[in-house]
């Protein structure tokens, strides 16, 4: 489907990313039985994230490594918030941090960033470890949204960066 769209093939970087050249960004997720496509024009880039929500996820493997102790409290109020077992907010937290590592293109480190809130309309705002914020700055990017949804069983997650 993207060779018919762009003529380009898709190549990998060294963290498995997606991307079809210089002129556009995709990004590429799967869960379940669903698959999930995005693409931006350049200078924007795109990370997607697909998960199912799953009430069977042993959240003491999450505190502290996926979810920062800092966040495990914003994380129980958000759940509170939305009527949400622990589980699934750990699900849509670790979706969150995936879109956004996918857009940096950056190895998956949770506790490298920290997700501060989470509006009513999916928008996020983050806290970034001093790591994080020199390779943004160092490849010139910033934010331009972050939003997560989740419905119907399953959490879509996206972030876009511009350069």
């Amino acid at each position: 489907m993207v060779r018919e769209m762009t003529g380009k093939k898709i190549r990998h970087s060294k963290t498995g990313r997606p991307f079809i050249g210089q002129s556009a960004d995709i990004s590429i997720s799967h869960s379940g039985d669903l698959v999930g496509a995005a693409m931006v024009p350049a200078p924007y880039r795109i990370g997607i994230d697909l998960e199912q929500l799953k009430s069977d996820l042993n959240s003491r493997l999450f505190i502290g490594s996926v979810i920062g102790n800092k966040e495990a409290v914003f994380l129980k109020k958000f759940c509170a918030d939305n009527d949400l077992p622990i589980s699934s907010g750990i699900a849509i937290f670790w979706s969150v941090k995936e879109s956004f590592f996918k857009c940096l293109d950056y190895d998956l480190i949770p506790g490298k960033i920290s997700i501060l809130s989470i509006s009513k309309l999916g928008k996020i705002q983050f806290s970034f470890s001093g790591e994080i914020e020199k390779v943004m700055r160092e490849r010139g990017l910033i934010i331009h949204s972050a939003t997560t949804s989740f419905k119907g069983g399953y959490i879509f997650s996206q972030t876009v960066m511009v350069s």
